[in-house]
């Protein structure tokens, strides 16, 4: 699910009917395993930050 994300190795996924956007990553050593790495309200300026 999602996109690739703005940093190398990582997704994004923007949460459909609800403003957030799921930053995530998929387990090195289990590739089951999924690390959530932040969840952005879609108003933020991530660019600043």
């Amino acid at each position: 699910m999602g996109h690739v994300g703005r940093v190398a190795g990582t997704y994004e996924w923007v949460v459909r009917g609800l403003p957030y956007i799921i930053v995530y990553q998929t387990g090195v050593a289990d590739p089951d395993e999924v690390l959530i790495l932040g969840v952005f309200h879609a108003a933020r300026d991530r660019e600043r930050e």
